[in-house]
């Protein structure tokens, strides 16, 4: 008796051939921004990501655009394997960070609710390719075939097993030079780094909208073009 499965989630990702030959620029580049940046502004067991921490335009700075390249390239592949005509449409990356994972720190769950695709790539693993250093998760919160609420609770062993038609989780283990790209709405945390490394890793928010001259209906499921758009005036001081 066959069971099918409908409506997956698409993660792309890639191993970047010309990885290595970046990567000690990267790293340099990476903890430079980390030590001029703002103050810790998490706790010691959240990893240093520079969205928090006023580094979030290393798409704009030119020790990045070997890596940005690359995320236009394979972004690129990513949305012609989900089926769109990339004619219609224009790419922009909203915003660009580093992430940098000591001992025992961790990314919480979180989505990227201002984008519509995010990447992430890996500079520097300690142990790469293992779980130690942490891995990315992805969770599924529409659960399809949870034909119970909760019934996968860890208060019930009534799942006798974990599969692929039930698993709430999806584990990709972090690995140098991998690029890994997804929608950005999608749920997601990185577990906690157990090695006494540092593990360094690269995150992109990307943002489709409709390219000039499409059909006004587009504008009905894309964001109109930065081009037409009116920031408000000033306001009139008051008299």
């Amino acid at each position: 008796m066959p069971v099918d499965t409908w409506f997956p989630l698409a993660i792309y990702y890639e191993d970047l051939p010309d990885a290595p030959q970046h990567q000690a620029a990267l790293i340099e580049a990476v903890l430079d921004l980390e030590k001029s940046g703002y103050e810790p502004r998490n706790f010691p067991e959240m990893a240093w990501t520079g969205d928090l921490h006023g580094v979030e335009q290393i798409h704009l700075d030119p020790r990045f655009a070997w890596i940005v390249g690359q995320v236009e390239t394979h972004t690129r592949q990513y949305l012609d394997a989900l089926g769109l005509d990339l004619s219609q449409v224009d790419l922009y990356i909203q915003r660009a960070w580093p992430v940098v994972s000591r001992h025992q720190q961790e990314v919480g769950t979180h989505c990227h609710n201002t984008a519509n695709i995010s990447a992430v790539y890996y500079v520097a693993v300690p142990e790469s390719g293992s779980d130690e250093s942490g891995c990315l998760a992805f969770f599924d919160d529409a659960r399809q075939n949870e034909v119970s609420p909760g019934i996968g609770s860890e208060n019930t062993d009534i799942i006798a097993q974990w599969n692929y038609l039930n698993q709430d989780q999806a584990l990709y283990l972090p690995t140098e030079g991998r690029l890994i790209l997804f929608p950005a709405k999608q749920r997601h945390g990185v577990t906690m780094n157990h090695t006494e490394g540092m593990r360094i890793s690269l995150s992109f928010d990307i943002v489709i909208t409709a390219a000039p001259g499409q059909a006004a209906g587009s504008y009905e499921f894309l964001t109109p073009p930065p081009s037409q758009w009116k920031r408000f005036s000033e306001p009139l001081a008051p008299s």
